[in-house]
């Protein structure tokens, strides 16, 4: 593992101040190779990496070249489907972000190309890694709180909203905010309402709510990219006998219990220092274990199919108004194993 060649497939912020600090922090990989367009970004990867770095024009060039064991797809959005393709098509490992596809026409048929492939992909979902998010679930686990009520994951920012996206920014940040809370609570909504909004150009949205049915308890996750305050993420629990308060970006935990009324105070953080988001570290981490035992990825294709297929029902409520059932991704795999059935 400790001569694991790495290609950065785009060599933006994300590329440079998430995956490099974390890849050299890790230690078991190094970049060998790195694609970008421009011929400003190609002179920042050799002054940035050095000459030993192999530079390409195109992230096709990247992976079909023999140099690299595994690629990092680090690109805007309307390119993530052809670099997702490229790769497989050649049987590189990958770890790349959400979506698969810009496109809600094209977001099935990504994800039963990844769920027919044997080989290792990886979905970029830091929060899912974060140790905060598994000390709540294991805290609901012990039922703690009781008889589960409500939940909540939310976030507050002030991104800067691509205009004219054909996805709805809860499909678009779906795959990181809900994952995080399926986890926290073991279960995975049956259904979903997305309350109308007053969108921007196409689907694209600052401001979001969506409420989730997962059977014995309500859901909800909601998006502010207008804020006026800096970034905060939050994950909440509520049940019959206690509720839970996370700060998932500082990695404070707050909990309490009607036996036990005062607040339990927990620092859970994510490994330091930060490679730009907090849980990078855990999740290219995981990613390179993945690597080195051979086994699936905890973010693998049924990972992302299974929050796709809530994206796919969040643009189905968006358009019809009410709920909307979110489709068993065992029935997908069904589908892609017999696409005649």
């Amino acid at each position: 593992m400790e001569d694991l060649r790495i290609g950065l497939a785009g060599y933006g912020d994300w590329a440079r101040n998430a995956y490099v600090p974390a890849l050299r922090e890790d230690g078991r990989a190094r970049v060998v190779a790195a694609a970008a367009r421009s011929p400003e970004t190609r002179e920042r990867i050799a002054g940035d990496l050095g000459t030993g770095v192999t530079i390409f024009d195109h992230f096709e060039a990247l992976v079909a070249s023999s140099m690299i064991d595994a690629v990092f797809v680090a690109l805007p959005d309307g390119l993530h489907e052809a670099a997702l393709t490229a790769a497989l098509d050649v049987g590189l490992p990958i770890l790349y972000e959400p979506p698969v596809a810009d496109r809600i026409d094209r977001i099935r048929p990504m994800l039963r190309r990844l769920l027919s492939t044997d080989q290792v992909t990886h979905a970029d979902l830091e929060l899912s890694y974060l140790p905060i998010v598994a000390r709540v679930a294991e805290l609901i686990a012990c039922e703690a709180l009781g008889k589960l009520r409500t939940a909540a994951i939310r976030l507050w920012g002030s991104w800067e909203i691509a205009q004219g996206s054909s996805l709805s920014i809860i499909h678009q940040l779906g795959p990181w905010y809900l994952d995080a809370l399926d986890r926290a609570l073991n279960r995975r909504p049956r259904r979903i309402l997305v309350l109308k909004q007053q969108g921007m150009e196409n689907r694209s949205q600052a401001f979001a709510l969506a409420n989730l049915d997962y059977g014995d308890l309500w859901g909800q996750f909601q998006v502010n990219l207008g804020s006026t305050g800096g970034l905060e993420t939050t994950l909440e629990v509520i049940g019959d006998d206690g509720d839970i308060r996370a700060n998932l970006i500082k990695g404070n935990l707050r909990w309490r219990t009607r036996q036990c009324p005062d607040w339990h105070l927990e620092r859970v953080a994510a490994r330091e220092p930060r490679a730009y988001w907090p849980g990078m570290h855990e999740c290219v981490g995981a990613f390179l274990d993945t690597l080195e035992a051979g086994g699936p990825s905890t973010t693998g294709p049924a990972t992302i199919a299974r929050q796709h297929l809530a994206g796919l029902a969040a643009e189905e409520s968006i358009t019809t108004g009410g709920w909307a059932e979110i489709e068993d991704v065992v029935e997908l795999q069904r589908q892609t194993r017999d696409p005649d059935s």
